[in-house]
């Protein structure tokens, strides 16, 4: 695994999609600066909500597996804005519109192919980095700067921010770790358990259940013996611990991190999702009534406490009625 790429002015186009009262949205696309992009990959978008006036600090929003979230996400960025915050969600590598040729979008983060999945997860980090450096090279970025990852966008922010610790807070939603655990017992990931079944692999063994698992709760134990980040990337642990964010949560600071677990989350099981808050360091949780999909069309709600936390001067305290959540969830 290898995240460094070569910094470098980078040339764009930007065009103005949409325009509120108190925003104006935009759509901006370059080139990937990583360099194994696969077709259909190789040019990053990025929709930016520019707030009307000046920003009060900015967001980072990173969209969860797949297609049908990221309208959602976009709401989300939308919404910020319009209260002053300056919002950017990027497309993620081999998803929705930046879907390699060939592939279906996110399928290629949990591939039956352990290289496919290497460079997927490669490409999303590279992106995410390179995308910060364009917003500071442009005057995008601000001193209250916060990223917000939900399902797939919750576990790359956690190995971007190990990789960057210039981002001052990140919101983690509905998110987990322990790739062996994902890929054998999250029922979203049936897809890839079948293929593996056919494919039987032999490199990484992922194929072999019980083996993969065994290796990955050791492997997980050896992360404290590292000192740093490329000692970890250079070590002979499993090539798919690489790219796990269990393994990079030991290197975030816990206070700089928010949990917001899904109470009725069926997609990531519990293991999971205690891994990564347990590696994080056990950063303030916050157990939210919702599951790992349907609080979608609530995303407004899960917005407000992103806000209310990050305690922004010249906004008010945002109403968060998380008890009409938890009546939702319960008659449905």
């Amino acid at each position: 695994m290898d995240f460094r790429y070569a910094k470098q002015n980078i040339e764009f186009t930007q065009a103005f999609i949409n325009k509120g009262k108190n925003y104006r949205e935009s759509l901006i696309k370059f080139n990937s600066l990583y360099k194994f992009n696969k077709k259909g990959t190789e040019a990053n978008e990025i929709y930016l909500f520019e707030p009307r006036g000046k920003a009060l600090g900015v967001a980072l929003i990173l969209h969860g597996l797949g297609t049908k979230n990221i309208t959602y996400i976009l709401k989300m960025g939308r919404y910020f804005s319009k209260l002053g915050i300056r919002a950017v969600v990027p497309i993620l590598p081999d998803n929705y519109t930046r879907t390699s040729n060939g592939s279906m979008s996110g399928k290629n983060y949990f591939s039956a192919d352990i290289y496919t999945t290497l460079n997927t997860w490669e490409h999303a980090v590279v992106d995410i980095l390179s995308i910060i450096d364009f917003l500071k090279a442009n005057e995008l970025w601000h001193e209250r700067n916060f990223m917000i990852g939900y399902c797939l966008g919750g576990m790359v922010s956690v190995i971007v921010n190990a990789l960057n610790p210039e981002i001052k807070h990140n919101f983690i939603i509905a998110s987990g770790g322990n790739m062996a655990e994902l890929i054998w017992e999250s029922p979203t990931l049936e897809f890839t358990r079948r293929e593996l079944l056919k494919k039987k692999d032999q490199i990484a063994y992922l194929s072999d259940r019980e083996r993969l698992k065994k290796t990955f709760q050791n492997d997980l134990k050896r992360i404290g013996e590292f000192k740093n980040i490329q000692e970890f990337l250079n070590s002979n642990i499993h090539p798919l611990m690489k790219v796990d964010p269990a393994a990079y949560a030991k290197f975030l600071d816990r206070e700089k991190v928010t949990f917001l677990e899904a109470a009725f989350d069926k997609t990531l099981p519990k293991n999971t999702r205690r891994v990564l808050w347990e590696n994080l360091g056990r950063p303030r949780k916050m157990t939210v009534p919702i599951d790992h999909i349907t609080w979608l069309p609530f995303q407004r709600l899960i917005s407000n406490i992103i806000i209310n936390e990050m305690r922004f001067e010249d906004i008010k305290y945002r109403f968060a009625n998380l008890g009409y959540l938890a009546i939702f969830f319960k008659v449905n």
